[in-house]
């Protein structure tokens, strides 16, 4: 790979010489990882909601990925809420931050919230009347994306997303 005048001169300055080879290759690995995860457009999103008491404080996280590196991340306290609400509106805040960044995506969403993957996915009913609103509303958001797909993932599996609902639930003590 050739590369300019001036750059050499700077990897001169700050990169010993048998370093520098390596050095650039990393750098455009890395460059080209962004470039490609900004090009494709599946995004996928680790949503996690959760209520310390059933109701009681209430928040939510998530991480959203393409191609591996994550392009964005957030978390909402929602005040007194149920655990089963906290994940509906967690996954709200999701597909609403995400679409406003990535509207054009094909969405992959994984839950450890067995319940809420049921019911999106059509196999269990909503009965509780606290959720229905929100269970409607967040189905009106997936199919504004060329896709949705949701799938139940362990815990273990979903520890960022689980972090940052813990923090959301912490700034509302």
């Amino acid at each position: 790979m050739e590369i300019s005048k001036s750059l050499q001169e700077e990897l001169n300055k700050h990169i010993p010489k048998k370093e520098q080879q390596s050095f650039v290759e990393l750098a455009v690995k890395k460059e080209l990882r962004k470039y490609v995860a900004m090009k494709t457009d599946v995004v996928e999103l680790y949503v996690d909601g959760g209520s310390r008491g059933n109701p009681g404080p209430a928040g939510g996280g998530f991480a959203a990925y393409k191609a591996g590196e994550k392009v964005l991340e957030g978390s909402e306290y929602y005040g007194e809420k149920t655990n089963n609400q906290a994940e509906y509106l967690a996954l709200r805040t999701a597909l609403r931050e995400t679409y406003s960044q990535f509207p054009d995506s094909n969405i992959k969403c994984f839950m450890d919230s067995q319940l809420v993957v049921e019911q999106m996915n059509g196999n269990y009913k909503v009965k509780s009347e606290n959720v229905r609103q929100l269970f409607d509303e967040v189905l009106r958001i997936t199919e504004q994306f060329k896709s949705f797909t949701i799938e139940h993932i362990e815990r273990m599996q979903n520890k960022l997303a689980d972090k940052l609902a813990n923090r959301a639930m912490d700034r509302g003590k």
